[in-house]
């Protein structure tokens, strides 16, 4: 593939114990294991995180920068996705929270994404009431455009023509800071919790970050930081607290216009649903890859459950706090043209055999021959989630046909066989030739 892809979902090959968990469960049949150890395919890989959810060795990981890429720099604004508050308790408020990472990062401000949400929401809206390409799908989970681009191609045009929150934020902070001190540089990092992030953002060339931060890389350390001090917060928009939970973004819509559906699997089978035409009364499709949203990304390190109804108590302390002129000064900062994408959303070329269209046509026969002659079991025993996946390895050069263990065995037994007819055979010559000595 001439394309490149850069991607935040690695393999740990001294854990990779070559189980087939991984390739079972990767939403893109990214996954291949070969000579006992598990490997990505660069072009399919949506780093949904999927792998590194059901690995029981954790060989896959995610990698995003530390602490110690920003340890020596200054003017640095960081910039947090609010599932962070909820991997912590809720005798801390999100005002303390914010110190610690402040401190902890030596951050002139924290902000999170809640302000890019009162933006957004607005737009979408006004989007979908207008809009002849419904229904209309979020753009807010990476995987899930992804997963789009490389399995739903036909459904590009029907995702949200807007930047993501984690994007529209980073812009805006990026012209305040330009605004009111052009003569620093500024660093801007974004705290995840989620490896997509990091390869969307990293993939995406107008990207205003310069760091990318793991919440799994600085958990421990933020905690030792916490201190119960009940400090105060006006940067949050309280109703962009729960976007990225499942739910959360879908509820400005009236509810038997949107849904929400969380779980790789289950937005596989919803996305065939909508090729097929069966949801013609939906409008808007809140899809998220982790079955609670964000909350529930595979860096977080709290369980999502809890972390839910953290940020339900969250919520209900900011609910009656909201500083309203936070909200009237951000009117100013953004037009809705500045929040829609540059750059449009194109399909990723993932069966291209060849570059020759002629070759690619033979290996296409090819691959149609190898198929028929494979048992159809699509049991993952030779390190491809399916048997058209093989196939497909085959052709390209990446396996071969006895990778199969079915095709294998019956090639072991007629080879037994021919072994067993040769044996018999050279045993009656040399007791024919031991007759005719024993003559002689």
């Amino acid at each position: 593939m001439p394309e490149r892809y850069i991607h935040s979902v690695a393999i740990n090959l001294q854990r990779c114990k070559g189980c087939i968990h991984c390739i079972r469960h990767c939403p893109t049949e990214a996954m291949r294991v070969r000579n006992g150890k598990s490997l990505i395919l660069s072009y399919r890989c949506i780093d949904c995180g999927e792998c590194i959810r059901v690995c029981p060795y954790h060989a896959p990981f995610g990698f995003t920068h530390t602490l110690d890429s920003i340890s020596n720099l200054e003017d640095i604004v960081v910039v947090i996705s609010p599932e962070v508050y909820a991997q912590f308790p809720t005798k801390y408020s999100i005002g303390d929270i914010q110190k610690a990472i402040k401190k902890l990062t030596g951050a002139v401000e924290v902000w999170d994404t809640t302000c890019a949400i009162y933006f957004l929401q607005n737009a979408l809206l006004d989007y979908m009431n207008n809009s002849s390409n419904l229904p209309l799908i979020s753009t807010y989970c990476p995987p899930i455009v992804e997963l789009i681009k490389v399995r739903f191609p036909t459904l590009i045009p029907n995702l949200s023509p807007f930047k993501s929150p984690v994007e529209i934020a980073g812009m805006l902070l990026k012209n305040r800071w330009e605004k009111n001190y052009p003569d620093k540089n500024m660093t801007l990092v974004y705290i995840t919790t989620c490896p997509a992030f990091v390869a969307n953002l990293k993939q995406d060339k107008e990207n205003p970050f310069d760091f990318i931060i793991g919440i799994d890389n600085i958990y421990i350390n933020v905690k030792k930081e916490l201190k119960e001090e009940g400090e105060p917060i006006d940067n949050i928009y309280s109703k962009g607290i729960f976007w990225g939970s499942l739910g959360g973004e879908s509820s400005i819509f009236d509810e038997e216009e949107a849904i929400s559906v969380g779980g790789i699997e289950n937005v596989v089978k919803i996305l065939e649903d909508i090729e097929r035409n069966k949801l013609q009364d939906i409008k808007f499709l809140e899809l998220r890859a982790c079955e609670e949203g964000c909350i529930g990304g595979v860096l977080n390190p709290e369980n999502y459950y809890l972390a839910k109804k953290r940020l339900i108590t969250f919520y209900k302390t900011l609910e009656n706090s909201q500083n309203k002129d936070f909200i009237r000064k951000l009117e100013n900062e953004l037009h809705i043209s500045n929040i829609l994408r540059n750059t449009p959303i194109t399909p990723r070329i993932v069966w291209k055999l060849d570059e020759d269209i002629n070759k690619a046509l033979r290996k296409m026969e090819e691959m149609k021959k190898i198929l028929e002659s494979l048992p159809g079991l699509d049991c993952g025993s030779c390190g491809a989630p399916t048997c058209a996946a093989l196939a497909e390895d085959i052709v390209r050069g990446n396996a071969q046909i006895y990778d199969c263990i079915f095709l294998l065995r019956e090639k072991l037994w007629e080879m037994a066989r021919e072994m067993e007819e040769l044996s018999r055979r050279s045993s009656s010559i040399i007791s024919k030739r031991r007759e005719k000595e024993d003559e002689d």
